[in-house]
């Protein structure tokens, strides 16, 4: 059985997530060739046959479909998933990234292997790949058949090609790719391929196909998305542009968010591969089923934007929508990715995987991170215990006052604290490392992790006073602190705030009331949104308050998911003009950044939707009471979105925080992570919950009963640290340049 951590664990030294200087030519290349070629007319003109000789030619003189044969370009399986995203991009009328795929497949082969084969290398016809059984699956769809000058596949264990082909009547396809069926191909003549390792190259080939393919069809998405959210910024409807409405802007973030995991999940499937990591086969399965899913819906979305424009055929918004229909659905159903899914991670189902090349792209924490992570798994071994798996379980804050300070003594409660004031000074990476370690265990630090983003806003915001007297006893794990944004009235809107601050020489008095602040049962400090002006933007002020001290009061509130918050009560609470985070009527600009260090963190995500997998599983895998339940197809399938799932949250939440430290951040980003991350974990909760009942609903901790408790604790996640409505805005507006639909 795969262990479900190994999908998350690093393995390599060096994050990276940005293109290397040659990959970005290459795309930039490509960007200008085909904006060119594959404008709408043009696209509109090939569909008859679904193929672009003009274009195909212009392709093979730049030696792109080339580029991966090892006796010409070599380039690495990076390159290719660059081409496939522009070929998707654009709708390439050609079946490009097959003749990537078939190129490398007929260089890898023995030259003396066939007749054929030495022939057709120095060509560029058209050479259709048989996905399926040649001699079982003559239904099998094409996708550039109709098209292919010969076909080549596996018939058993051997490989055949049937070439000198002729296309028969055949009926036309749904996205106007050239396509047929297998029996509809007129055979010249058929040769096996006498090579050994010819079945072996061709599985290989295959699944790098199914991987390009897939990086193809989320960029196409992605294409139709943004095309969708640039007319919403342009139309105007009942006095407005239409993207100010959220009803369609925030479909918009939703789909662009999944494409976005679709896209770096295919990237991360690379690096898993260069790796060889031992569930890169299914990362490949989970990205062919997830773009397709997501470019599917996105395409369907688009062209609704469009409104009557949308469906008409002066509009590319429809031809998106069949064409990745067409792309996504040529190799059969969802359905069949989804079990492929399940069969590689459960059922030992293996596969032949590409050769990646040199590959810069790089996913894990670093060689910091993973020292970091390395002595984290030693503490753990050295500290943990049942008793401690029980409390983090059942405690309402997963709050160990004495665990703390050992892992600040050890310098693992905040890795990158700066020296300055008594931390490690490690990476952001490194301190994510860390979070993962202690996350498989499902330690709750809740409070550290408040804390943590809270004091980063000190150091970056606050006076040098604040940051001597507060920063040394927080990172020290003496004291911690809360959020004070939410109030009664307010809720996600932090800029109604009612809670005043007025200036007494040297202090402010606060006065008002904080809803929702979590943590201050436990908190020595509040990072206070407080109101110094009558401007609902620029009358907002920042503050650490101390909290210890007349005035503070407050109240219990439980939750849906057996968790603790508080209403805060503020009755001329003194704090000192040293304590002011920012400039007085400043607090915009200190807000924003707090909530992009808040929301740039997905662990908490990546943690329990890790522990509600492997609940999940162990009730799936019993078979002490008769067939175990992961036979059930249903199950397998939940079981594989929730594994999927919890990949692309982990790799948004990966990006997120290699963005801040690569000084790449872009404001979407945290937001991306938190939105995906908070509503999967709902989801896949609900959805488990369904397909375990009714044995599913008896509360408890342990077994089937965790899936109940964990659909309780998910859907506050929704709601803290900004509503999934305000990241959808955020995402809408920063990410697809929509305008403002607050």
């Amino acid at each position: 059985m795969t262990d479900t951590v190994s999908l998350l664990r690093p393995a390599g030294h060096t994050m990276q997530l940005a293109l290397s200087d040659e990959q970005g030519m290459l795309q930039d290349t490509l960007a200008r060739l085909l904006d060119k070629h594959c404008t709408l007319a043009r696209l509109s003109a090939c569909e008859p046959v679904g193929f672009d000789p003009e274009l195909w030619d212009e392709l093979w003189a730049l030696g792109i479909p080339s580029l991966r044969a090892p006796d010409e370009g070599d380039a690495s399986l990076m390159h290719a998933i660059v081409v496939a995203e522009q070929a998707g991009r654009n709708l390439v009328g050609v079946p490009l990234i097959e003749a990537i795929v078939v190129r490398r497949l007929m260089a890898q082969l023995a030259a003396g292997s066939c007749p054929w084969l030495a022939a057709a290398r120095g060509g560029q016809d058209v050479i259709a790949l048989a996905l399926a059984d040649l001699g079982q699956e003559p239904e099998q769809l094409l996708a550039s058949g109709s098209v292919a000058r010969a076909v080549l596949g596996l018939d058993g264990d051997e490989l055949w090609v049937w070439h000198d082909l002729t296309q028969g009547t055949a009926p036309r396809f749904h996205g106007s790719i050239p396509a047929c069926r297998l029996r509809d191909l007129e055979v010249g003549a058929r040769a096996r391929i006498d090579d050994p390792d010819a079945a072996r190259l061709f599985r290989a080939a295959r699944e790098e196909l199914r991987l390009l393919g897939a990086a193809q069809i989320a960029a196409a998405g992605m294409k139709a998305v943004q095309d969708a959210a640039d007319y919403a910024g342009e139309r105007e409807a009942f006095g407005r542009k239409i993207g100010e409405f959220q009803g369609l802007s925030h479909p918009l973030a939703n789909a662009a968010t999944d494409l976005e995991g679709a896209r770096l999940l295919c990237w991360r499937a690379v690096d898993a591969i260069a790796k060889a990591e031992p569930d890169a086969a299914a990362m490949i399965a989970m990205a062919g089923w997830w773009a397709g899913a997501a470019a599917r819906a996105a395409s369907l979305l688009s062209m609704r934007v469009f409104g009557g424009y949308g469906m008409t055929m002066e509009y590319q918004a429809q031809l998106f929508f069949r064409r990745i229909n067409a792309w996504s659905l040529a190799a059969g159903t969802p359905e069949a990715e989804q079990d492929r899914i399940a069969a590689r991670m459960w059922h030992g189902e293996t596969a032949e995987l590409p050769e990646a090349g040199e590959i810069e792209i790089d996913f894990s924490w670093g060689a910091e991170g993973e020292a970091a992570a390395e002595r984290m798994r030693a503490f753990c071994e050295r500290r943990d215990s049942p008793a401690i798996q029980q409390f983090m379980r059942e405690s309402i804050d997963g709050f160990d006052r004495e665990l703390h300070l050992e892992l600040a003594a050890e310098g693992l409660l905040f890795p990158d604290a700066p020296t300055a004031y008594g931390g490690p000074g490690l990476s952001a990476a490194a301190a994510a490392a860390v979070r993962d370690v202690y996350g498989a265990r499902y330690w709750n630090l809740l409070a550290p992790s408040v804390t943590d983003m809270i004091a980063k806003t000190v150091l970056h915001f606050g006076s040098d006073q604040a940051r001597e007297e507060i920063l040394p006893d927080l990172y020290a794990g003496r004291k911690y602190c809360t959020l004070g944004y939410s109030e009664p009235s307010g809720g996600s809107d932090i800029f109604a705030a009612r809670t005043t601050a007025t200036k007494d020489g040297d202090e402010w008095l606060i006065n008002g009331q904080k809803q929702f602040t979590s943590t201050a049962h436990l908190a020595d400090y509040a990072l206070m949104v407080t109101r110094t002006g009558p401007d609902k933007h620029r009358g907002i002020t920042m503050f650490i308050v101390p909290l210890k001290q007349p005035g503070f009061e407050l109240t219990e509130i439980r939750t849906i998911g057996d968790e603790r918050t508080n209403s805060t009560f503020y009755d001329n609470v003194r704090v000192p003009d040293a304590y002011r985070i920012g400039e007085v009527n400043g607090g915009v600009k200190v807000l924003a950044a707090a909530l992009t260090i808040e929301q740039s963190s997905g662990d908490l995500h990546v943690m329990s939707m890790r522990y509600l997998l492997r609940g999940a599983l162990a009730w799936a895998q019993d078979a002490a009471n008769g067939p175990a339940p992961i036979e059930r197809l249903e199950v397998r399938r939940a079981l594989a979105d929730t594994a999927t799932r919890l990949v692309i949250q982990d790799t948004l939440n990966r990006r997120a925080v290699w963005a801040q430290e690569a000084g790449q951040a872009r404001k979407h980003y945290g937001p991306m992570a938190k939105l995906f991350g908070s509503e999967s974990w709902t989801s896949t909760s609900a959805r488990l919950l369904e397909v375990a009942a009714p044995a599913s609903l008896e509360i408890g901790l342990d077994g089937v009963s965790l899936i109940e408790f964990m659909l309780r604790r998910a859907i506050p996640a929704t709601i803290y640290a900004g509503s999934s409505e305000i990241q959808r805005s955020m995402i809408a507006e920063s990410g697809l340049g929509m305008p403002r639909s607050r």
